[in-house]
């Protein structure tokens, strides 16, 4: 892990976030190291009593019960409210709580589901999940807040000494010493003695109360009725011509769900070769060919290891592959060509939607690639910039493609006679397009996720500039105002929404028979149906 510290480090405290850690020395120093697209294994100078690392971000105590944060700050996470003064910190994933004077709990950042809720105390311990909110009275009593999908903010009626809390599951130690967890893997341990618990993404570790640790992993129960895999991070579901339906992981397979309701099967592997699961890389997008019974074929959108990082150390890289579908529906996970090779780097927004239209076009979202290229050499940001394929929709003609020629350019492309413009461009002027969709209509319907402000469903038509960065959905941007005058140059939403009542990422939808689009956000889980009216 980059960064690691001296060997002879001496910690009093260890807390570990998403893929860096961070250690507190026994002279109260905090140090750092791993991965740091946030800033998160940088902290502050200065000696302090109390740490903990969130997703992508970290806080800490200093010797007044002053909270400071470094890191990822959207939404407010990494911003304590000023002059109030904690006797425990705690990071989650898009928010950070403290208890207060007088044991009241104070929270900051996201709330969606109520996890940031302030709470009357008294409370002696906290602890934070992804998106929940989990306190410990003095009499032992949990009471947790926020999202509940799995049960990880549902306590039992139980006493506990001690609480931590992961992305979708809550463990605390009893005063017996037995160990309960609740959530997506529910744990009941009372046989065994232990001390202290810990939970990660899909694992939780505990120690025994003579030193001894024990891990449970998050994988199917036993008297799981469908078998197959289990699946942690799906992304995309889409039908089979034979019947049944087709499931991407993110960490890199694909799964096939028969129509007779039978087991599910792993169609492809690529576990062991994708780049999984920093800033949502991975296995993002699969579509099967317009013209399947012909060729057989199933183009996936994924990052892989085999790839070098132009700005980072990591080796991915973004790539749309092909492979050969079976007559059962398995995929040769040796038949691979590379159709698109991506030069990528960490800092999140891939986009993630490979779709063709109604010519028989691959079309596929991209993101601008967490702005890492903003105010380049020539002062224009990627989204705008048509020199690079970052934060555009690209249109190319894969039939008919070879390892020599993988794709070729469809001739109505917007952009083939502009100088230096990259020639698979569509469209320009996005963040981050998750995911798009073509309706009955023809038209590519495509939810761009914002950044502070709103979010926007759009139509990418021919030769469009969506907007980013100096528009977000309606709202100007734009540091220079002046820019804000030039409406005439862009295309604006169909619909947006304001980051109010958790909303903050749209995720994207599908096209529904009866003309609606149905779309939802990733941090609410609001869905919600937009009507369309036929295009005069």
């Amino acid at each position: 892990m980059p960064g690691f510290p001296d060997q002879d480090a001496e910690f009093s405290l260890i807390s570990s976030g998403m893929e860096y850690a961070c250690g507190l020395g026994i002279d109260g120093a905090i140090s750092c190291w791993g991965e740091d697209p946030r800033g998160e294994t940088m902290p502050p100078e200065g000696a302090f009593s109390a740490l903990s690392a969130g997703k992508r971000h970290a806080c800490a105590l200093d010797s007044d019960g002053r909270a400071i944060c470094w890191g990822w700050d959207k939404g407010g996470r990494a911003t304590p409210p000023p002059g109030e003064r904690f006797a425990a910190i705690a990071a989650g994933g898009s928010h950070s709580c403290g208890i207060a004077e007088f044991g009241n709990l104070i929270c900051w950042g996201a709330d969606g589901g109520g996890r940031s809720e302030p709470r009357e105390g008294p409370f002696a311990a906290i602890a934070l999940g992804d998106a929940h909110t989990c306190a410990l009275r003095p009499d032992g009593a949990a009471l947790c807040q926020g999202n509940d999908d799995y049960g990880q903010s549902s306590p039992p009626p139980t006493a506990f000494s001690r609480i931590a809390a992961g992305e979708k599951q809550t463990c605390g130690i009893a005063p017996n010493g037995g160990l309960e967890c609740w959530g997506i893997m529910p744990i009941s341990n009372h046989s065994e003695k232990f001390a202290a618990v810990g939970v990660g993404y899909g694992r939780v570790c505990a120690l025994s109360a003579e030193g001894a640790a024990k891990c449970w992993l998050n994988s199917p129960p036993a008297e799981d009725p469908l078998g197959g895999a289990w699946l942690e991070r799906p992304v995309e579901m889409f039908p089979l011509p034979a019947g049944g339906a087709a499931v991407v992981d993110r960490q890199g397979y694909i799964e096939i769900y028969p129509p007779d309701g039978g087991a599910p099967r792993i169609a492809l592997d690529l576990t062991e070769r994708t780049a999984c699961c920093l800033d949502f890389r991975g296995m993002l997008s699969a579509a099967l060919d317009p013209d399947f019974d012909r060729f057989p074929f199933i183009y996936i959108y994924w990052h892989t290891r085999e790839g070098v990082a132009v700005w980072d150390e990591e080796p991915f890289e973004g790539r749309v592959s092909r492979f050969r579908v079976a007559d059962g529906g398995e995929i040769d996970a040796d038949s691979e060509l590379a159709v698109l090779r991506l030069r990528q780097s960490l800092g999140a927004h891939f986009g993630g939607a490979i779709r063709f239209g109604p010519d028989g076009m691959m079309h596929l979202g991209l993101g601008d690639n967490g702005e890492i290229k903003e105010r380049g050499d020539d002062g224009i940001h990627p989204a705008a910039d048509l020199s690079t394929l970052a934060g555009k929709i690209i249109r190319i003609d894969i039939r008919g493609a070879t390892q020599g020629n993988p794709y070729r350019i469809p001739p109505d492309n917007p952009f083939l006679d502009t100088p230096g413009a990259r020639p698979e461009i569509w469209a320009r002027g996005l963040r981050n397009p998750w995911r798009m969709s073509f309706a009955p209509s023809g038209e590519l319907i495509v939810a761009d996720v914002g950044k502070n402000r709103r979010e926007e469903v759009s139509i990418a038509e021919r030769g469009a500039n969506l907007g980013w960065p100096i528009f977000e959905g309606n709202v100007c941007v734009a540091e220079d105002r002046r820019l804000c005058d030039a409406a005439e140059n862009y295309t604006f939403p169909i619909f947006e929404y304001p980051h109010e009542d958790g909303d903050c990422a749209v995720m994207g939808g599908m096209n529904a028979p009866g003309g609606e689009y149905i779309f939802g956000d990733y941090c609410s889980g609001r869905i919600r149906a937009l009507e369309r009216t036929a295009p005069d």
